[in-house]
């Protein structure tokens, strides 16, 4: 292979003091990805622990099971939302794929790139670091006060520490990503001639340049409380916890766009191309984007119907947490009309996307469910919430992040992945996932309650449990073959062509495969009024000079 792919070029040295955007994309996705393994071998032993009733984990440095379990549940959460759902779109993606979907040499500002990865990497040092029993932090992933002011809470300022380290380097990436979109399109592409993908991207780290300070805000007034003995959130001295909890979820509801608004960019790539049609829809399809970015910031309250906010306040947000879903649903609909007669090709990347739009329309429609306040106040604290939020964030997003795993990986490596291994890989996933969370969603209209280490042995409750597990099992070994796939075919996979899915987007029309260092195979000047990134009907460069 050629010395001038990225891919092959440079040591360690030149790794580790890079600049360029293609390689700090694969380091974040490899530390993103290493990140979401260890939060499923989490989840996998919250299933052990959950599958009969009584305390199954082990007591471990002094710290009895339902501790651990506690630390398990906060890791789980913290890592698959953070490191996993959000990291690796505008860490990982976001960084290997806009420049080359825009037209730009590297993003505006590469040293502020890299410093980005780095800090990112000194907060995953630390979450490694609580791995140590005496470390373990048992808040939840949401550190609700007053619990986390409770000594049995764990060290609350490691949880504050990382949070302030993964903001800082979200907030650099954030920067760089709007003022690389905003600022180095190639000549003649205006913002209805990007590709969704690079929208969605734009419109997560919009989300958080607003949201992100909130977040930080209510974890540092948290820190205060437990180690400098303020009172922001102490009721017994004038404070008040629903003040931390409108704060922290002012930027974590919007956070859940973060994660999944590139998901649907990922949607609209795949499902064009494998359709060989164009986008039905463009303009609405960008406007849907840019609104659910902005209604996402008026949903917050939704999380506290419980919580005894006023009746004004339940009712206010309920219409605009189902608000949120028209835009959504109108994607739904111009993803489907896309396909309508098309020439669609059941690629393994195609086959992920659609049971992505699966598991999320189901957790979608949990979702208008909860936005009910009646149902809610009798569902907020079972595992029917669980289960909605892994149908629509965890396998949704999981779906679209090994579509364009695959997707992109003859752009990334020059090779071409196994078909098969690719295919039997999504079924047991798709099987897996569906079963897993299906059951999950069901128990918790049977009345079974999140967060607890341990249940009563009533019979249903057991048996939808042990069936959850026997789809984790399913789940945990479709995600093994796709990670064989993968490296399988980094090592011996067929030599790809350049653009070996016909596809007129600047990244795969304008580059090799895999990207060459100065990306683009001949200097991009500009593009002209008729080019469309998803107009099917001209030569691959036609359009381009």
């Amino acid at each position: 292979m050629s010395q001038n792919r990225f891919w092959y070029s440079g040591g360690l040295k030149e790794w580790i003091f890079t600049t360029d955007h293609k390689k700090i994309g694969i380091m974040y996705f490899f530390t993103s990805f290493i990140f979401f393994l260890i939060a499923g071998l989490m989840g996998m032993l919250i299933r052990y622990e959950l599958t009969n009733p009584g305390i199954q984990l082990p007591s471990v440095g002094g710290q009895e099971g339902a501790d651990l379990y506690n630390y398990l549940l906060t890791g789980h959460g913290t890592l698959m939302l953070l490191w996993w759902a959000v990291a690796v779109w505008t860490g990982a993606f976001g960084n290997f794929l806009i420049p080359l979907m825009i037209g730009a040499k590297d993003v505006a500002f590469p040293r502020l790139n890299a410093f980005s990865y780095w800090v990112f990497l000194a907060a995953s040092i630390m979450v490694l670091l609580t791995l140590i029993p005496g470390n373990w932090i048992k808040t939840m992933w949401t550190a609700y006060p007053p619990f986390a002011n409770n000594p049995n809470a764990g060290p609350v300022a490691f949880y504050t520490i990382i949070i302030n380290l993964y903001g800082i380097a979200a907030t650099a990436g954030s920067v760089n990503f709007v003022a690389t979109i905003l600022s180095m399109r190639v000549k003649g592409m205006n913002f209805m001639k990007m590709n969704l993908f690079v929208h969605t991207i734009l419109a997560a780290n919009l989300i958080q340049l607003f949201g992100i300070p909130s977040f930080l805000g209510a974890v540092n007034l948290l820190f205060l409380d437990k180690y400098l003995g303020t009172n922001f959130f102490n009721p017994e001295l004038g404070g008040d916890p629903l003040l931390y909890q409108n704060i922290f979820w002012f930027y974590s509801h919007p956070a859940v766009y973060v994660m999944i608004l590139p998901a649907f960019g990922i949607f609209s790539e795949v499902i064009a191309v494998m359709s060989r049609k164009p986008i039905f829809g463009y303009a609405l399809m960008v406007i849907a984007i840019y609104l659910i970015a902005i209604i996402g910031f008026s949903v917050w309250i939704h999380h506290m119907f419980a919580a005894g906010i006023p009746d004004w306040a339940r009712v206010l947000f309920s219409y605009t947490t189902i608000l949120v879903g028209v835009p959504t649903g109108i994607k739904i609909f111009n993803w489907l009309a896309t396909m309508y007669k098309g020439s669609i090709r059941l690629t393994t990347p195609m086959l992920f996307v659609l049971g992505a739009l699966f598991t999320f329309l189901i957790g979608g429609l949990t979702g208008v469910l909860l936005a009910m306040v009646s149902a809610n106040l009798g569902l907020t604290d079972s595992m029917f919430v669980v289960g909605h939020f892994h149908y629509v964030l965890g396998m949704s997003v999981t779906f679209a992040a090994f579509a364009g795993i695959l997707y992109w990986f003859p752009k990334v490596t020059g090779k071409m992945y196994n078909e098969k291994l690719g295919i039997f890989s999504f079924i047991l996933v798709f099987i897996g996932s569906n079963i897993f969370y299906f059951f999950q969603t069901f128990s918790g209209v049977l009345g079974v309650p999140r967060r607890y280490a341990d249940y009563p042995n009533i019979p249903e409750w057991v048996l939808v449990n042990r069936i959850e597990t026997l789809g984790a099992v399913i789940l945990f070994f479709g995600v093994l073959i796709f990670i064989i796939n993968v490296f399988i075919s980094i090592i011996k996979g067929k030599k790809a062509d350049s653009n070996p899915w016909d596809s007129p987007s600047l990244e795969w029309s304008f580059t090799s495969s895999p990207v060459e260092l100065g990306n683009f195979k001949e200097e991009l000047k500009e593009i002209n009024k008729n080019w469309y990134p998803y107009d099917f009907s001209k030569n691959e460069s036609e359009g381009i000079h």
